[in-house]
């Protein structure tokens, strides 16, 4: 009797365990790769503490808005046009208010996990939370981008690394 009983308590323990790691750190749903130069605005208000900017592509230009919702336009090279590869539906880009390691620049996908529908965009605010206009969910972007909330899934984070002024978000 005491057998069975540990068979199954082992399993239930094995399956639960890898429920938990459906998450990565990392998403490889969709493929990133955008590169740009912190020194150039408005990528550079970025490297102040919870401060985020949506990066999108758009006929040929790219689309930025930051915290605060201003909006701007960058005209792009033929070379970016064709290389710049936004995730679902663009990027959010930018730093935690807790900045552990005095440099942590963070990506997200702009899409809606919970949608996963290019059209639905987030939209977020200076105090880093995330919402979804369609589904209503909302997720902390200082948080590694958790929902707040309700259960859903978590945003689609992509790694980020700065070499000599340049940030790239590439997965």
């Amino acid at each position: 009797m005491k057998r069975p009983v540990i068979l199954l308590f082992t399993l239930l323990l094995g399956v639960s365990c890898s429920r938990i790691g459906n998450y990565s750190t990392f998403s490889t749903r969709n493929r990133v790769f955008f590169c740009y130069e912190l020194m150039q605005a408005p990528f550079n208000q970025i490297t102040s503490p919870s401060r985020f900017i949506s990066v999108r592509k758009t006929d040929g230009k790219l689309h930025i808005t930051d915290s605060d919702g201003k909006k701007y336009d960058i005209e792009l090279t033929a070379v970016q046009s064709s290389s710049f590869i936004m995730g679902l539906a663009g990027l959010i880009i930018g730093t935690p208010t807790f900045n552990n390691d005095e440099m942590s620049v963070w990506a997200y996908d702009l899409g809606c996990p919970e949608c996963n529908n290019p059209s639905t965009r987030l939209r977020f605010n200076l105090q880093g939370t995330a919402s979804c206009p369609e589904c209503e969910k909302s997720w902390n972007l200082n948080a590694s981008g958790y929902p707040i909330s309700d259960k859903a899934r978590p945003l689609y984070r992509y790694p980020v690394t700065l070499n000599n002024g340049v940030l790239t978000v590439a997965n």
